[in-house]
């Protein structure tokens, strides 16, 4: 029998049963790991919000039972030595502002792990800053910040990070934008929410430009970014330029708050 992979394919599936009631009538789930964490951060924040539906589902995964253990003791980690991946949970306080060094040295710690397996110093500083400047993002629209995780993977020729909430959606956040006020759909939101300057508050503010430096790292690099809010996914692939790359709009199984999944990988895409 063919292995079920823990991919966004798999991810979605799950959700769309225990939406409907349905998931916790199947015989026991194991996943087998795709390569992915983004699929792994989704499946472990679906499972919070559907608990008894998701009690038979289980991943094959080192990274997925320390994502679930961070997950409800709200302790981060990724950041000794040797760690290749991590994950760090926000609190009602943003780590950025905080005085404490945890969310400093886990970071650190991400890119310099990254670069020491070898990839692009340039790239890795590029994508961890737009990781801070999205993991920033939680605390101006999610309004509920301390439903947030953080998370990374690198290997010798990939890196891969994931910034999620369980808050109200971008859907709900740009609503809040009069200039947005009729849009009432998710899928439409999520195109919005990825445009420059475009964000809950008006555009003279400056808000709504934490997606550029993201864009700019990956530009020229073989990478997929998935943006997940509400009933969409946003999938992008982008070639030399975002507007020669691929897009894929789908509709899925409704799911709080906002995912934001981005792999870099120097060879093919899973």
């Amino acid at each position: 029998m063919k292995p079920i992979l823990a991919d966004f394919a798999s991810a979605d599936d799950l959700l769309r049963e225990a939406g409907q009631g349905r998931l916790a009538g199947h015989d026991s789930i194991v996943l087998e790991k795709s390569g992915r964490i983004g699929p792994l951060v989704e499946i472990a924040l679906a499972a919070m919000a559907h608990s008894e539906q998701y009690r038979g589902v289980s991943v094959n995964s080192s990274f997925a039972v320390r994502l679930n253990q961070a997950l409800q003791t709200r302790c981060p980690f990724g950041s000794n030595y040797d760690d290749c991946a991590g994950a760090f949970p926000l609190s009602a306080i943003n780590p950025v502002t905080s005085t404490g060094p945890e969310w400093d040295q886990w970071t650190t710690h991400a890119e310099n792990i990254a670069k020491a397996q070898g990839l692009n110093s340039h790239l890795v500083a590029g994508l961890l800053g737009a990781l801070i400047e999205i993991q920033d993002n939680i605390y101006e629209h999610s309004g509920e910040p301390e439903t947030g995780v953080v998370a990374y993977a690198t290997t010798t020729n990939s890196f891969e990070f994931v910034v999620a909430d369980q808050g109200i959606g971008v859907l709900s956040s740009l609503r809040q934008n009069p200039k947005y006020g009729d849009v009432n759909d998710a899928g439409v939101a999520l195109g919005l929410a990825i445009t420059d300057g475009v964000s809950r508050f008006p555009s003279e503010t400056g808000h709504g430009q934490g997606f550029n430096q993201l864009f700019r790292a990956l530009v020229g690099h073989n990478a997929e970014l998935r943006f997940r809010s509400g009933d969409h996914a946003l999938t992008l692939r982008p070639g030399r330029d975002f507007t020669e790359g691929a897009s894929v709009l789908a509709q899925v199984a409704p799911m709080v708050g906002l995912s934001i999944s981005v792999f870099c990988n120097d060879g093919a895409l899973p």
